[in-house]
């Protein structure tokens, strides 16, 4: 009997072997709370000392390294950060190259089968391989890099066009079943059509270029981003003036019919553009559904499956005006972060529950030979162990905003005053016919602001 429930458990935690013991009982989430609560009370030294430093082996080692990058920008490392995002980028690519890739990943998905899903490597979604590239571009353009910013911005809009061609074939053949009692996210994910397509990394995108002098990719992108956030005042007048500029008739008459007129900048004048990322994007939480699962004995059992899911509350941004010197400026949304990371979260349901079914009828036949070669004893562990190992994968770039907006206007040549709430003003410059990028970050006491002429 006590060679039967050694060998079985040998057996099962093999396949930890991927993760740390405490991340086969501690959700990914929850071990991320503390981290998140030092930067929201403005402790970012504490929260890089209390994020975990996984290795190569990890899991979540990927992810593990877009969180410490993060954290690196929030201390004003970019230098560390950009080796982080460096490496992940390519660890990815090294990934989509390799066709081991295949074996890796079906071992890993059996080894789920008697875990959980948190020992399947975690291969950051769309939407995050966008956030990676157009820091990466920031991180260049605040050194005035802009050539290298530029092909950072166009990694950010590949992952965008790939994602949407792979969700074109995929779509129609992911059964929605699964679905049916899984709570609403309505709310968080404002009806947006995907996870992936990312207005704010379009409109960086059109600053590099109109700062490049590259007018016509300006223009495209400016027209991207506004086909995902239409209502966007600033988009709209955006894509007036270069149509303006760069005489695309047809367009400018179009746009005159769906907008109101854009002022024109006057020789004397330059323009400043404010990018304001606020929050903390959401965790997610774990939702439990229960399922028959017929035994060996043909017995009906109830299961319960851990489906990871958001509270479906939006988030409500603290600021929404600026100031510039006595001039009050909206600002309007470019992307909802939280939107695109639960509308990733909706699409992977369907595979999540199928895994996690599998799962449960995977440990239901451990438990019955457990049961029955070591008796009581057996069933007894068995149960303890299915239930302490059922969790959700509640996986996610946790350090990313929840919200970006754009504020924009044309001011004359000379220093001017940017006012934030009851922060201190940021004062700027502005130069004649030249861009001013104002970007500031908010996580409730945290603040943090990089101003750079472009």
């Amino acid at each position: 009997m006590r060679r039967s429930i050694i060998l079985s458990f040998s057996f099962i935690l093999s396949g930890c072997s991927t993760i740390g013991f405490s991340d086969l009982f501690n959700d990914y989430a929850t071990q991320m709370t503390p981290v998140r609560n030092a930067i929201e009370n403005n402790n970012i030294e504490e929260a890089r000392s209390l994020i975990a430093k996984n290795n190569t082996t990890h899991s979540s080692y990927l992810l593990n390294q877009l969180e410490q990058a993060r954290l690196d920008d929030f201390a004003k490392r970019a230098d560390d950060a950009q080796n982080k995002f460096e490496n992940v980028y390519k660890k990815m690519q090294s990934k989509r190259a390799a066709a081991k890739i295949q074996v890796s990943a079906g071992l890993e998905q059996s080894n789920a089968l008697f875990t959980n899903d948190s020992v399947i490597t975690y291969v950051p979604p769309a939407y995050e391989m966008s956030m990676l590239h157009s820091y990466k571009a920031l991180n260049y353009a605040y050194k005035n890099d802009v050539e290298s910013a530029l092909v950072e911005i166009r990694r950010a809009n590949k992952v965008q066009v790939d994602a949407l061609v792979e969700n074109e074939k995929d779509v129609d053949s992911i059964a929605k079943e699964a679905q049916r009692h899984y709570p609403s996210m309505n709310n968080i994910t404002r009806k947006v059509k995907n996870g992936f397509q990312n207005a704010y990394t379009f409109y960086l995108s059109a600053l590099l270029y109109q700062s490049a002098k590259q007018y016509d990719d300006a223009y495209i992108d400016y027209k991207k981003a506004l086909a995902i956030e239409p209502n966007n005042i600033y988009l709209q007048r955006d894509v007036m003036r270069l149509a303006k500029k760069q005489g695309f008739e047809q367009d400018l008459n179009e746009f005159k019919q769906r907008f109101s007129d854009a002022p024109s900048m006057a020789a004397n004048q330059g323009e400043v553009v404010v990018l304001f990322e606020q929050g903390l994007v959401p965790k997610q939480g774990e939702f439990k559904l229960r399922l028959p699962i017929y035994t060996s004995r043909d017995d009906m059992r109830f299961y319960s499956l851990a489906i990871p899911v958001y509270k479906d509350n939006a988030y409500v941004r603290r600021v929404n005006n600026i100031n510039i010197d006595t001039q009050n400026l909206a600002l309007s949304p470019l992307v909802h972060i939280e939107a695109l990371a639960a509308k990733t979260l909706e699409d992977a349901i369907p595979v999540k529950v199928a895994r996690q079914v599998l799962r449960l009828i995977a440990k239901e036949k451990v438990r019955a030979e457990l049961a029955r070669s070591a008796g009581d004893v057996g069933n007894i562990l068995a149960n303890i162990y299915n239930l302490a190992s059922e969790q959700a994968d509640t996986r996610s770039w946790l350090t990313l905003p929840n919200q970006i907006s754009v504020a924009r206007d044309t001011l004359n040549v000379g220093v001017h005053s940017l006012y934030v709430g009851t922060h201190a003003p940021i004062n700027f410059t502005v130069s004649k016919q030249r861009l001013t990028l104002i970007y500031l970050t908010s996580v409730n006491n945290y603040f943090n602001y990089h101003v750079v002429q472009l």
